[in-house]
């Protein structure tokens, strides 16, 4: 049963983890924003194609403020010279930014017959012989987790074709102060299902909730709209 990975489920708890080795803070995975790869389409890597990037299913937590974590779970947009674009299969990966180290990315194989059963062994070795280590985490920070983040997003529009979709879209944008940045479409073969993309500016999580929200109750909109992060700021470079 593939529901763990191809939901995010399995990244959520492997960030919960990380967030208390990181952070000091413990979160309830259900507290973290978790979306997983079954709303992708062929449509969103066409796209991100054009774009000149791919799509991943990342785990991220970040320092948003003095004192405040927030964390997500998501499919994000990564350009073709991004680390993690190269990341496929079964191979994880663990990127940490610092203010010291910069970039450090860890890579390695995350499952399989192979790598599972050599954990496995080294944790029974190591019970039986009684080894002991000191605890992993930090003490409590007191940070406070909180479930919204800025960022660029990507947001995938399914309609059927009528005259003034851009014109409202831009309205409801506005309306929510959020900007946008461009706006992509391919040629529309199919008047009644067809895409198109907006990429926004840095925006925060509730502000794009509240827009795709607006958006999927007008009457050309054929489905929920997909959004998902752009995972860097310089993503344009």
């Amino acid at each position: 049963d593939p529901t763990l990975d191809v939901g995010g489920f399995d990244a959520r708890s492997k960030l919960k983890i990380l967030m208390r080795l990181a952070y000091g803070i413990e979160v309830d995975e259900e507290d973290i924003d978790c979306r997983g790869i079954t709303d992708l389409t062929t449509v969103d890597f066409d796209y991100a194609k054009k774009l000149g990037g791919t799509i991943k299913l990342l785990g991220v937590a970040e320092r948003v403020e003095e004192g405040k974590i927030a964390a997500f779970v998501s499919p994000c947009y990564v350009t073709a010279d991004d680390p993690l674009f190269a990341v496929i299969g079964a191979t994880n990966a663990i990127e940490i930014l610092s203010k010291n180290l910069q970039s450090s990315t860890y890579i390695g194989q995350g499952a399989g017959r192979f790598p599972t059963a050599n954990s496995c062994i080294n944790d029974i070795v190591a019970l039986a012989k009684g080894d002991s280590s000191a605890l992993p985490f930090n003490p409590s920070s007191g940070d406070q987790f909180v479930n919204d983040y800025q960022s660029t997003f990507f947001l995938r529009i399914k309609y059927e074709d009528k005259i003034g979709i851009t014109r409202q879209c831009g309205e409801i944008c506005e309306k929510h102060d959020v900007s946008i940045h461009s706006i992509l479409q391919n040629p529309v073969t199919s008047r009644q299902d067809a895409a198109f993309v907006i990429i926004t500016e840095k925006v925060s999580l509730n502000q794009i909730k509240a827009v795709c929200d607006e958006i999927k109750e007008l009457d050309w909109c054929t489905e929920e709209v997909f959004y998902m992060p752009v995972l860097r700021e310089d993503w344009m470079r």
